[in-house]
């Protein structure tokens, strides 16, 4: 529970209703200081006190009033019409997750109601995991909360999931804050960090009232100066797949290439798979597997 603040006394005073709006603004800025004018063709005669386009100069190239321009960007405006949309896009041009993620926010899209059977759908999607065999597979929920993960997974990370705080056990927290993970990931540590602090930014536009979104980014916030960095400058990633080479304790040098697999029955859920690239994984982690099914030692008293 927050204790209620006087109307103007803080930033986060703001009702639930217009945190929507605030985060079209400042994503609407960030993008617009991002924009050289003299590629948008306005020629640069003047100093200026910020980098790139001014408000009025982006609202004459999306062809929309400054003082709308201006409400819209500063929270005063409930949202735009998809033309509006368009052009903007357009003048600030936008790559396609950026353009999606403009209207996401300008749509202020509600959070997806409670699902009372969500716990048995993810008791049957836990099941799926043998699916992947020796190769390392986790389920993840809405906002990279980490669900479960096979054996092949908790061999390569070096963790598992369920030994994490339950406010801990997502994989963006756990990348940013576990020395296991900055040592994994080694040389790509930061920007697989800032791929998936992206991928936060898109999902969080989505539903921007969630409140495990509010309190994922208000943990992580207070936790790492990486995603403080990276929140603020607004980037958006769909982060589903990609190749990265690890620096495994036993494995050694490993090259895994991660794809997503959504789960079209329960939205917002997915596995996401590491497929070795060379044959350095599957010897460590068969020798990983037969120490879990070896009996107990006389020596451990069992």
């Amino acid at each position: 529970m927050v204790a209620q603040k006087r109307p103007g006394s803080a930033k986060n005073s703001q009702p639930a209703s217009n945190r929507g709006t605030a985060e079209l603004g400042e994503f609407l800025k960030s993008r617009r200081s991002r924009i050289d004018p003299r590629d948008a063709g306005i020629p640069d005669s003047t100093r200026r006190r910020v980098p790139g386009l001014r408000r009025e100069e982006l609202a004459r190239l999306a062809g929309v009033s400054p003082d709308y321009y201006t409400r819209l960007e500063q929270g005063r405006h409930p949202t735009a019409s998809p033309g509006v949309l368009d052009a903007l896009a357009r003048a600030l041009r936008l790559s396609a997750d950026e353009r999606a993620h403009l209207y996401a926010l300008a749509q202020a899209v509600d959070p997806d109601p409670p699902d009372d059977g969500a716990a048995d759908e993810a008791e049957s999607l836990e099941r799926m995991l043998a699916v992947f065999g020796p190769v390392p597979a986790v389920l993840c929920g809405a906002f990279s909360d980490i669900l479960a993960a096979n054996d092949a997974a908790r061999f390569l990370y070096g963790t598992d999931p369920r030994d994490l705080p339950a406010p801990e056990r997502n994989s963006i927290h756990w990348i940013l804050t576990s020395p296991v993970a900055r040592a994994l990931y080694d040389e790509c540590w930061e920007q697989t960090a800032t791929e998936m602090i992206g991928a936060l930014r898109t999902e969080s536009g989505r539903r921007p009232r969630h409140p495990r979104a509010r309190a994922l980014v208000a943990q992580l916030d207070a936790r790492s100066d990486l995603f403080r960095q990276v929140w603020r400058q607004h980037d958006v990633d769909n982060c589903v797949e990609g190749t990265k080479t690890l620096r495994h304790p036993t494995a050694g040098v490993l090259r895994m290439r991660t794809d997503a697999v959504t789960v079209r029955s329960t939205p917002g859920h997915a596995f996401y798979v590491m497929f070795p690239l060379d044959s350095a994984f599957q010897p460590a982690y068969q020798k990983y597997a037969h120490s879990l099914q070896a009996p107990p030692s006389p020596e451990s008293g069992h």
